[in-house]
């Protein structure tokens, strides 16, 4: 059995107007069917069709968030790509420009690995009149029939360039973040090879109190829990020298945010914390737990900046001198997160204040202890 592709609520196949599945075994490495796939600007060097693809956000080839343009068959899109797990599955959202009624399509690959090379998989959803018109009535079958020329296309590109690839490659992989959302991305999949593939088998410590030591018992955690209890979108990764921080939405045991760290040794995970909470409706200011900006640029101030942040949590949160809080804001500048809370210094200062006026800092480290507890 081949995986398929993870579909976002509104593109269900079951639900839309027009789906189509293409398949076909290649035989070349994952890794060279992964760079033609991910070389959209490059398509056209063995599908002349795709021939206006430019990349809109300063990427050499597609990686997860990249949004770039194309025209098929005479229709200007615009698209984003939505899952990015290197050398096996790729997926893309699409919006058609100028489309008042909104019509949109859902577009993934998956790339599994075999004796003689690998299968390649397509998979797309379309929904919205405007597909309907032009696929579905003007045109019925058109879908299945582009994706076919396309898969089979690429799959002779990708035998002629084989003899050329490197030996032994793996994964496409490069950085500590990258390795990481592949890691849940093989979650979502129930892919063990895929989740374990850059964990340190022998070295690996495991923190969630839900499964144990070792791949074995993540291993066993990932085959026991039901499929939708693995679904974790992240919504943002930060890395720390040898620290991977991520945030992540789904549902497991009635949680709904999770807060993950990796540590890296010798390019491999080998320690892992997890923490979860429950979402909860917008806070007073009108923001979420998830919502807000999801990249840090690294600047020439960065280890200042991580400085004062330790010294604020030092100063406020374990010494609790809150007369120190306004030190570290700009005027009354303070986006809140929390749920229930409004945004400002001054309601984040008397929010602290109520919390700790009849309790020790010792009692709020154990209360935060308590609430913060892993999963």
């Amino acid at each position: 059995m081949y995986d398929h592709v993870i579909w976002p609520l509104p593109f269900d196949p079951k639900t839309s107007a027009i789906y189509a599945l293409n398949d076909i075994d290649v035989n070349a490495p994952p890794q060279v069917v992964w760079k033609l796939l991910v070389d959209a600007e490059n398509w056209s060097s063995y599908f002349p069709a795709e021939d206006q693809v430019k990349i809109l956000t300063g990427e050499q080839e597609l990686e997860l968030g990249t949004k770039y343009s194309r025209v098929t068959v005479g229709f200007p899109m615009h698209l984003i790509v939505t899952e990015y797990v290197p050398g096996r599955r790729l997926a893309w959202s699409t919006l058609v420009d100028d489309d008042e009624t909104g019509s949109s399509a859902y577009h993934g690959w998956i790339i599994t690995p075999t004796d003689t090379g690998c299968h390649l998989l397509s998979e797309e959803t379309q929904q919205g009149s405007f597909f309907l018109e032009e696929l579905g009535r003007k045109n019925p079958g058109a879908l299945y029939r582009y994706h076919q020329e396309w898969v089979e296309s690429l799959a002779r590109a990708a035998k002629a360039r084989a003899p050329h690839a490197v030996k032994g490659d793996k994964t496409m992989a490069k950085t500590d973040i990258e390795k990481v959302l592949t890691i849940f991305h093989g979650i979502s999949a129930g892919d063990v090879d895929v989740v374990t593939q850059h964990i340190d088998h022998k070295r690996f410590v495991q923190h969630n109190p839900y499964a144990t030591d070792g791949v074995e018992g993540l291993t066993q955690f990932i085959n026991q829990s039901p499929r939708d209890q693995l679904q974790l979108t992240v919504v943002r990764a930060f890395q720390d020298g040898p620290y991977v921080v991520t945030q992540a939405k789904g549902k497991r045991s009635g949680r709904n945010v999770f807060f993950d760290i990796f540590r890296f040794e010798d390019g491999l995970v080998v320690e892992h914390w997890a923490f979860s909470a429950m979402d909860a409706p917008p806070n007073q200011s009108g923001h979420t737990q998830t919502d807000g900006p999801t990249e840090a640029k690294r600047s020439k101030d960065t280890e200042k900046n991580k400085s004062i942040v330790r010294e604020y949590y030092e100063t406020i949160h374990v010494s609790g001198d809150h007369s120190k809080i306004p030190h570290y804001f700009h005027g009354d500048l303070c986006i809140r997160h929390e749920p229930g809370v409004l945004d400002g210094v001054t309601a984040f200062k008397r929010d602290l204040e109520e919390l700790t006026e009849h309790r020790s800092i010792e009692e709020i480290k154990f209360v935060l202890d308590r609430e913060t507890s892993f999963s």
